[in-house]
């Protein structure tokens, strides 16, 4: 499913449900006057009430991925986020453009040797990632809920380090049991299988009926996505990609891959409300994601409906 709309991104937004993104990945207008939509009045207090929006659409377990260049407003909204969003950060991800190998660095040294230049030439952008997960504490919670209910029905109390010896564990009272089972732990861990079934015959066989796996299911579904794909850190080198449909800011297709698999999985979600030449869009065609987003300019929503015709676009109920 891929919706597109040409329409102003707020006014879309407001109709997008509560909690029902997975991904949200933008590209909004910097404001340095690059083109007629890169000039915004009262840009900052406009970006945060964007801000504001895509935290009530994303999932408790989504993702956020947003793009800039000016560092003083990067800085400026990064204090936004904590003082005024409940989002969680994550990263400071930095598109590195000018790199061995890459097809355009002949053409950016030119940029670097400028005798008169009096500062280091800016050839990166930035992607700020957060989510609202500092770690799996609160993920965990129910889980670790369940088992301490189970091991009460069955035990009257919880005694760690009996259950830590009858786990072949540690036995001091803390160990495994303290870290799968303690309420205050601060960083808790989901209980092994194989632990897991020796607790179940702790508990004897009327408790703790739910399978392992469906443990797993849930903590698999409540925590942020992240798929580790071996393959990034936090610098990112990517070539500049042409101009394009009259867009003189495209970003390249294998970089906004490269989020969508690490911080989504088939069949979720991704929303864009800056679509630009709709990089994002395509992206989640070829990778089998679901997608929802807007542009208020109706040449480039033209050219990515023209594009994608091949696909079927079909309602989203938003």
């Amino acid at each position: 499913m891929i919706k597109i709309d040409k329409t102003d991104c707020l006014e879309w937004l407001k109709e997008v449900k509560d909690n029902s993104v997975d991904l949200v990945v933008i590209d909004p207008p910097y404001n340095i006057r690059k083109d007629s939509w890169d000039d915004i009045e009262n840009y900052e207090l406009w970006i945060q009430e964007v801000i504001l929006e895509l935290q009530r659409v994303l999932k408790d377990n989504g993702s956020f991925y947003m793009f800039h260049s000016e560092m003083e407003v990067v800085s400026d909204l990064m204090i936004f986020f904590t003082e005024k969003t409940n989002f969680i950060f994550k990263q400071f991800i930095v598109w590195n453009k000018r790199f061995t190998k890459s097809k355009n660095k002949g053409f950016l040294d030119g940029y670097v040797v400028v005798d008169a230049l009096r500062n280091y030439q800016q050839m990166a952008e930035y992607i700020l990632f957060y989510t609202f997960q500092k770690d799996d504490s609160k993920v965990l919670k129910e889980i670790r809920e369940y088992l301490r209910e189970e091991i009460i029905k069955s035990k009257g109390e919880i005694r760690l380090g009996e259950i830590n010896s009858f786990l072949g564990t540690a036995t001091s009272g803390g160990g495994v049991a303290s870290s799968t089972l303690s309420l205050d732990k601060s960083e808790p861990t989901l209980i092994t299988e194989e632990l897991y079934i020796k607790l179940k015959k702790y508990v004897g066989k009327e408790y703790l009926k739910k399978e392992w796996k469906e443990l797993k299911k849930e903590f698999c579904n409540r925590r942020f996505c992240f798929n580790n794909l071996k393959t990034h850190h936090s610098v990112w080198n990517y070539d500049l990609v042409s101009k394009k449909d009259n867009h003189i800011t495209p970003k390249p297709r294998e970089l906004i891959k490269n989020i969508i698999l690490h911080s989504s999985n088939e069949g979720d979600l991704v929303l864009d409300c800056f679509l630009g030449t709709g990089t994002t869009a395509f992206a989640c065609k070829e990778l089998n994601r679901d997608f929802i987003g807007c542009d208020n300019n109706e040449d480039y929503v033209n050219k990515i409906k023209e594009e994608l015709k091949q696909t079927t676009l079909c309602s989203h109920k938003i």
